[in-house]
C-alpha cells in the first residue's frame, strides 16, 4: 500500500459545497473520466451528495487487474458542511468496491483524492493498494485538519 501526497495550485474550485468528481483529463474541450467513474457516481448519489466539476464525455477504458477509482475532490465548505464527509465517503467507495467485485478477488485499488488546504492550495493524495488500505487515507487527511 502507498500513499503519495502532493501539493497540488488549483484556481476555480473552491465555490463547491459537494463531494466533487474530477476528470482525469480534459482535451479538446472532452472531460474525460475513468471508466468507473459514472457507476460509481449513480451509486453513491444514493448515499451522499457527489457531483462531477464537468459532465463526462468520455470515459477512459483502462484493463488491468486493477481498479481505477474517480479523482474526488473535497473543499473546505464541503468538509465544513460535514466534517464526517470523508469518512462517509470512503466508506460508500470500500462498498462500491465490494459490491463491485462479489464474488470475485478484490482489485489492487487506485485512485487520487484532492482536499482543498486554502483558496488555491490543495493537496492530492495518490492511494495504490488493497481496498481495506483506504482507511490510511482517512488517518492522513485528518492530520491535515489539526
Amino acid at each position: 500500500m502507498t500513499i503519495q501526497q502532493t501539493d497540488l495550485q488549483l484556481t476555480n474550485l473552491d465555490n463547491y459545497s459537494d463531494l466533487m468528481i474530477l476528470p482525469e483529463l480534459i482535451e479538446d474541450e472532452q472531460n474525460i473520466y475513468v471508466a468507473s467513474t459514472v457507476s460509481f457516481y449513480k451509486f453513491a448519489k444514493k448515499f451522499i451528495n457527489i457531483n462531477y466539476v464537468k459532465e463526462p464525455n468520455i470515459v477512459l477504458e483502462q484493463r488491468s487487474i486493477e481498479w481505477f477509482g474517480p479523482t474526488l475532490l473535497f473543499t473546505t465548505a464541503a468538509l465544513a458542511q460535514n466534517p464526517e464527509l470523508v469518512s462517509i465517503a470512503l466508506n460508500v467507495l470500500s462498498n462500491y468496491i465490494s459490491d463491485y467485485f462479489k464474488g470475485h478477488k478484490e482489485p489492487n485499488v487506485k485512485l487520487n483524492i484532492i482536499v482543498q488546504k486554502s483558496k488555491t492550495e490543495y493537496s492530492n493524495f495518490m492511494y495504490e493498494g488493497p481496498k481495506d488500505g483506504l482507511i490510511e487515507i482517512e488517518k492522513v487527511i485528518e492530520s491535515l485538519k489539526k
